[in-house]
């Protein structure tokens, strides 16, 4: 992993049951991590609670976060797009921008799970075909193209959002072609040496003409300083529970009575101390100038307390050493002992 990229983090705003006090710690958790000098926040789309997900509006939340923050920037990682009205979506992320001040990074997907595409009156064979068609809507909104014969035109504008949209598909050429940023993670049916192949298709795929470079953001859950193979560990509990979900609706293939170790690392997730990490992370895909390294330190039972704990750690041991500097920061990396 080479230097120069931004540091992110991402919540899927999780709960096992829900409380409205799962909002309020997000937008503390944002308040934190400003404090800890990360570049961005990303927070995920869930409705109907799948994967005990607790946020099925995430611009809803980013436009408080926006108020109660001045420097982070604000990511969506991902709203299922083929659910949204690409108009109305477009109007929303637009007024949102405003308010931030040009902060949001709007990231999109195709989703996966049968049962809201179903709730949603839309076919889930379907999904990547709508996908294109809303993003091609979007992308006339955002661009201050006519939207009908009467030459209407998306109000208010936001200078420069049409440039900020990412994507979480594998049809990374096609992210290329449209000047959008990849959004990647482990995925636990390929390899992990798979993930480094993908992201240079996109880059050799990105168009000389393009006014902007490449980008790609990095999620991976990573849990420092946690020792899953204890049996009364919280991260070994919840990510069985999490991988139980997955396979049932059919994202998660593998079998589940391994070794914990090596479902984790089937998943992607990294543990233990700061230095077994950075070793790993260090044989991951290269990030350069315009990328983000996006890290995910909460499951299901994770306290606010231990999340900004997790994000401390990362920012203080790992990030560094991996050749992240705060923004601003000159010279060499920080120097952090371990």
């Amino acid at each position: 992993m080479s230097g120069g990229f931004s540091l992110g983090f991402l919540t899927r705003v999780y709960q096992p049951a829900f409380n409205r006090k799962v909002y309020h710690e997000t937008l503390e958790l944002f308040k934190a991590a400003e404090a800890l000098e990360f570049d961005c926040g990303w927070v995920a789309q869930h409705h109907f609670a799948s994967e005990q997900g607790r946020l099925p509006s995430p611009l809803v939340l980013l436009a408080a976060i926006a108020q109660a923050t001045r420097r982070i920037r604000l990511g969506s990682g991902v709203i299922v797009l083929p659910q949204e009205p690409p108009l109305r979506l477009a109007e929303d992320a637009s007024v949102l921008d405003l308010l931030s001040g040009g902060r949001l990074e709007l990231g999109l997907g195709a989703g996966f799970d049968p049962a809201t595409f179903s709730a949603f009156g839309g076919e889930h064979a379907r999904r990547h075909q709508d996908y294109d068609d809303h993003l091609q809507r979007l992308y006339s909104a955002l661009s201050d193209r006519p939207l009908n014969a009467a030459g209407a035109r998306l109000q208010p504008r936001t200078a420069g959002l049409g440039q900020r949209l990412w994507e979480a598909t594998s049809r990374v050429e096609a992210v290329a072609a449209r000047g959008n940023g990849l959004i990647m993670a482990p995925n636990p049916q390929l390899p992990s040496e798979a993930a480094g192949p993908w992201l240079q298709r996109y880059r050799q795929a990105w168009p000389a003409q393009q006014p902007t470079r490449p980008r790609a953001a990095w999620v991976q859950a990573v849990f420092p300083e946690q020792y899953p193979d204890r049996e009364d560990s919280t991260l070994r509990r919840d990510i069985l529970a999490y991988a139980q979900l997955q396979r049932h609706i059919g994202v998660y293939q593998g079998p589940l009575d391994d070794d914990i170790s090596v479902l984790l690392k089937r998943l992607g997730v990294l543990h233990g101390s700061s230095q077994a990490i950075i070793d790993v992370l260090g044989e991951g895909p290269r990030l350069g100038v315009g990328d983000h390294w996006v890290v995910q330190v909460q499951t299901a039972s994770t306290s606010l307390r231990d999340a900004i704990r997790a994000l401390e750690t990362f920012r203080e041991r790992i990030a560094p050493v991996l050749g992240w500097r705060p923004r601003g920061a000159q010279g060499s990396p920080l120097a952090t002992e371990h």
